[in-house]
């Protein structure tokens, strides 16, 4: 049962408005973008795993945890790829999306990548990450006196990744392994969990559940104001005109545009936004106009008169 569904992270979100939103010829545009598409590189890799589970026959009583975000006892951050929780255990993946060679040396703690144009980069094991999170959920676990074994897996979700010199004590896979993992896990171990327990368990990791805001503070003069047509690839500015936004280069009428326009501010700005704020940002020139925009919206309000502000939710651009 799918408990918790796969969703963009909160730095893929800010780093997908940042994009759309700062000048291209901005000094750090290139390096935003790079960290943009590896953000979608690993989400489409998760989602990619994510299939493999549900073409998977006979799992049982079990749960599914897709971007399990839980702070430990000590106020750390955790972000688990995938938590699959069964009668017999519970199994963390760490899931990469990765062109070319993978190498991982454990005494020096690092994966070398070594991509197909040659270059290599080093990055932090993943394992000792996996490691980190089954320690303390573990810690979550004994609290609650749940006698449940934790497993831990490295996926790769890309089938051109060359697995290199990798641990051989570590279970280390390509996607397509997934099924074959699984089905040993639940011959290698007894029930230790009732149903009416593991339901009590998958509740408890709900309540858990904590995602982590990405707070960024961005210069304004470095981002495009203004509502942007998404027929022009968010390109040309729209004007607000006779109660809708219009493209004047594509001709585009569009009356929910701002939402996006929304989204982003969230994203970049913050979750509030003043009358003020709403008409500098966006290009409403009339106080009336934007408080008319801002009521059919029909968002949360606090304050009255200059001090009123509105709460922009984090759904705002699926209304």
């Amino acid at each position: 049962m799918l408990l918790l569904e796969r969703t963009k992270s909160s730095k893929l979100v800010m780093l997908e408005s940042l994009v759309r939103r700062l000048h291209p010829s901005d000094s750090d545009y290139a390096y935003f973008k790079e960290g943009y598409q590896r953000q979608v590189a690993g989400y489409e890799g998760e989602k990619w795993v994510d299939r493999e589970w549900f073409d998977m026959p006979n799992l049982g009583c079990h749960y599914l945890f897709c971007n399990y975000e839980f702070e430990n006892e000590h106020g750390f951050s955790h972000q688990i790829d995938t938590v699959s929780l069964t009668l017999k255990y519970l199994l963390i993946l760490e899931i990469k999306n990765i062109s070319g060679r993978v190498d991982i040396d454990e005494d020096k703690h690092q994966m070398i990548v070594t991509r197909p144009d040659g270059t290599t980069k080093s990055y932090a094991n993943p394992l000792d990450q996996i490691r980190r999170h089954a320690q303390h959920l573990g810690v979550l676990l004994d609290q609650f006196k749940f006698p449940l074994p934790i497993e831990g897996a490295l996926v790769f979700s890309n089938p051109a990744t060359i697995i290199g010199n990798v641990p051989k004590n570590f279970p280390i896979f390509h996607s397509s392994g997934l099924r074959h993992f699984v089905q040993r896990l639940l011959k290698k171990y007894h029930e230790k969990l009732s149903e009416k327990q593991s339901a009590q368990l998958s509740k408890i990791l709900l309540t858990k559940l904590k995602r982590q805001e990405v707070n960024p503070s961005f210069d304004l003069s470095r981002l495009r104001k203004g509502v942007l047509c998404g027929v022009c690839d968010f390109q040309v500015i729209m004007t607000y005109r006779g109660g809708t936004w219009q493209c004047m280069s594509c001709g585009a009428r569009d009356k929910s545009a701002i939402l996006q326009g929304l989204h982003d501010y969230r994203a970049l700005i913050g979750n509030k936004i003043t009358n003020k704020e709403f008409r500098e940002f966006f290009g409403v020139e009339s106080m009336d106009a934007a408080s008319k925009i801002l009521s059919r919206l029909e968002l949360e309000s606090y304050g009255k008169k200059r001090g009123r502000y509105y709460l922009i939710p984090s759904n705002i651009n699926k209304k």
